[in-house]
Parts: C-alpha cells; structure tokens; sequence
C-alpha cells in the first residue's frame, strides 16, 4: 500500500506542471473537493487510503471558485496543497464540519483565499503550514480552528489583506507560526472581535512583529485570550495595535493573559479610544535594550489623539510596568465622580531593570491620573510610590502623575500568579490532538512526504 501510495505521488508530480489554473463556470454550481476530484483539470488527485484514515487528496494547481459558484469544504478529509498553490474563494463557501478536515501545506507558500462579498463561516478546520487570507467584504467567521506552523510566506497565519464586514475568530489555537498568528494589512481597518483563542510561540523567525499585529479599527476587540511568547524569541510582542493611517478607532482589550514576549500590549498611533481591562501581564520582559521595549503596556501617540482608560489590569515581571509616550489623555484610574471615573485597581509587581522598579513611566507633557491602584512598594504611602513613578518630579518637561489615594493595602502581598499552562512544550498533530514534543518543531508523514517542518 505504501509502496503503491509513493508510485502515485511521483507519478502526480511529475505531471503537476501540465495543469495550469482552473477558474469554475460561475453558473451556480455547487463543489466539494470530492466533486473537483473528478474535473479532470481541476488539478486535484485524490488517493487510496488504509481503511480508517480520513480521505486524502491532493491540489497541484491554483484552483478558484467563481463569483456566482459555491465551495462546500468536505468534513473528515486531509487535503495536501503543492508548494505555491492557492484556493481562492471568490463565490460562495461554507467550511462548517463536524467532524473536522486538515489542510496541509506540503513544501509552503500555499493559501486559501477568501475574496467573497458573502460571509464565509470556518469551523473545526486545522491549516498546518497553510495560510488563511481574507481580502472579501463579505466578512468571515473562524471558530474553533488551528493554525500551526505557517511558514511566513504572508504577514500572518490569518491574514486581513483588506477590510471588511465585522469578523469575528473565536476559539481557535495558533502554535508555532514564523510571523503573526493574526494580523491585517496597514490601510485594512477589519472591524474585528479575537475571543477565547490561545496564541503560542507565534512570531517564530524572531524578527519584530508582535503574535497578534492587527491595524486599529472601529470596533477591534480581543477578550479572553492567551499569548505566550518564548524568552529566546527577544523580538517578538505579545498584541501590537497600529494606527498609522489615523483611521477612527475604538479598541476594547479585555481579560487576556500576555506572557513571556519582549512587550505585553503596544498601542502606535492616532485617532483610537482605547480601553485596557482586567488584563494578566506577566513576564513580557525580553528585550535586550530597555531603551527598545520591555512595557507590560506601552501607549505611544506622537500626534496626542488617543485617549485610554487602563483599569484593573495585573502587570508583572515587565521592565516597564506602563510607558506613555503622546497621547491625549491616559487614564489610570480617577476617583472623581463623573464621565472620567475610573476605579483603577491595576497591581503592578517587579517591574523594572537594572535595580529600579519602574511601574510607571510618563513620558509625556499630560497630567494622569493613576489612583486607587497598587504599587510595588512596601507601604502605599506617596513618598514611597514616588520611587516608581517618574514623572514630572524627576523631569521638570513632563506631565505630572497624579497618584494619590492608593489602594488601601498595607504592602504588596507575594505573587500567587502561576504560569500559564499554554507555556508547557507540546504540540499538536495534524488531527489537532495533543502530544508531547520536545522542541517546537515537528516532521510528519503524510504518504511518504514530509509535511511539517
């Protein structure tokens, strides 16, 4: 059976360059990978497999689904794309399973690709090494997928090339991609809600560019989600937000655990209302220039246009605790009854480098208001808080922090936060269950051919 499997898979290369792109007719037909297996230039082989296995088939060549055709994503199917080959949707699709198929990038550089004006649904799909790119107005929902080793041939795993109607990723795990898990595109606006995914060792090729690394929209919210980084990988943040086009923006980060990565949440840019709550920053430390990075949370507006509300937020272990660079209004946490009341309660821990614990660092002309929140200091007395606070008192040419009351605690207690349990080394298969690996790479073999990388 092997033996045989091997033949056909020589035999199919070895004939792949005859197919050239195949476009459907657009007259509203309906495909499956089953049914374009058998349109003999469709560019798609499908294989015998041991009894037991999912269905494999495979795709030599740029395959599109027409405006006025639809694309059904069988369920329980493994299907292999060629090195540079790419689907692309730009009719109708469904990829909703039950059961769950895998899409597998054999040698890189392939994609599905999504430019429909109607809504697409992902569910219980795993792209290894594949990208998923979205350039359709018709907005996309991604539940409960897995994204594992993209090889970087695009910005991100799940990439946003062009905005358009809000999408929602819900649930799904990225492990191990070289560049972002999620990003979009600098002039792509995506109006987008990340919810309950968990990011691990995203960024892997080290260069800058943060796991989620998403333009500034209205509205772009990210709750509930992990992003754990790896200490080695010193150029890599955990969430950064852009805004270099000054678009219009209202951004809501809220109950996310950012661990281990050179920066936890960095804001660049204009024009964005901005809320930061009950956020888990441990650890986001890595950098190895502190003039460079290391903020648990960095805000930075050049043209003094953002306004952010920070409140209930745990930062630990940063080298920074919060910067603030521009901006046009940074609030803490204001005691003062009304529109600007803010309750703060932020815990800041060990921030700092060099044995000075910098919680927070105004750079900047405005005056912040940061009460009610804890200090790493024994006692939450002004003299004391002063020694982590620079400001206006340490630069005449920057804003004050106005700081006082504290939170009404006697000393900051012992940590009792644990590591995250998405930091352990382990992986996944291409039937995304779980396994124990001991590096962050992995080979499989998929009918005698390396798949994993």
């Amino acid at each position: 059976m092997k033996k045989r499997l091997l033949l056909i898979l020589s035999l199919a290369l070895a004939q792949s360059a005859a197919f050239a792109q195949y476009t459907t007719s657009g007259d509203g037909t309906s495909y499956t990978i089953a049914s374009l297996s058998d349109v003999p230039d469709a560019g798609i082989i499908s294989y015998e497999q041991e009894e037991g296995m999912p269905l494999l088939y495979e795709l030599f060549a740029d395959l599109t689904i027409a405006a006025g055709d639809k694309f059904v994503m069988d369920d329980d199917i493994m299907l292999l794309m060629a090195e540079g080959v790419s689907l692309t949707i730009e009719g109708e699709a469904d990829f909703t399973l039950q059961n769950g198929s895998t899409i597998v990038g054999l040698e890189g550089q392939a994609s599905v690709r999504i430019n429909s004006a109607a809504a697409v649904n992902f569910e219980q799909v795993l792209f290894s090494v594949v990208g998923l790119e979205l350039m359709g107005k018709g907005g996309v929902t991604v539940s409960d997928c897995s994204f594992t080793s993209h090889d970087g041939s695009t910005a991100a795993a799940l990439y946003f090339i062009s905005a358009g109607a809000p999408s929602l990723v819900e649930r799904c795990t990225f492990i191990n991609c070289k560049k972002a898990a999620i990003g979009s595109a600098a002039n792509a606006p995506q109006p987008l809600t990340i919810k309950d995914c968990t990011l691990t060792w995203n960024s892997s090729a080290n260069n800058n560019i943060p796991q989620i690394n998403v333009t500034a929209a209205d509205p772009l919210v990210i709750s509930g989600t992990t992003v754990v980084g790896i200490p080695e990988n010193n150029m890599v943040g955990g969430i950064g937000i852009s805004n270099f086009m000054g678009y219009n923006a209202d951004v809501t980060i809220s109950g996310c655990r950012i661990e281990d990565n050179r920066y936890g949440i960095g804001l660049v840019g204009p024009a964005a209302k901005i809320l930061l709550e009950g956020n888990t920053l441990m650890n986001n430390r890595y950098e190895t220039n502190p003039m460079n990075g290391g903020s648990g949370i960095s805000l930075y507006d050049p043209y003094q246009q953002t306004c952010a509300v920070v409140t209930s937020n745990h930062i630990e272990g940063s080298l920074w605790g919060i910067t603030v660079i521009g901006c046009q209004d940074v609030n803490i946490g204001c005691l003062e009854e009304g529109d600007n009341y803010n309750p703060g309660q932020n815990v800041f821990r060990d921030n700092g480098f060099d044995g000075q614990l910098y919680d927070l660092y105004n750079n900047s002309t405005l005056t912040i208001y940061a009460q009610n929140n804890t200090w790493n200091v024994a006692e939450q007395t002004e003299e004391q808080i002063e020694s982590v606070i620079f400001h206006h008192n340490d630069d005449a040419s920057l804003g004050e922090v106005i700081f006082m009351p504290a939170a009404t605690v006697t000393a900051v207690s012992p940590s009792t936060l644990q590591k995250s349990p998405t930091a352990s080394r382990q992986w996944f298969n291409l039937q995304g269950q779980r396994v124990d690996m001991p590096a962050r790479q992995g080979v499989y073999i998929v009918g005698g051919r390396k798949v994993l990388r």
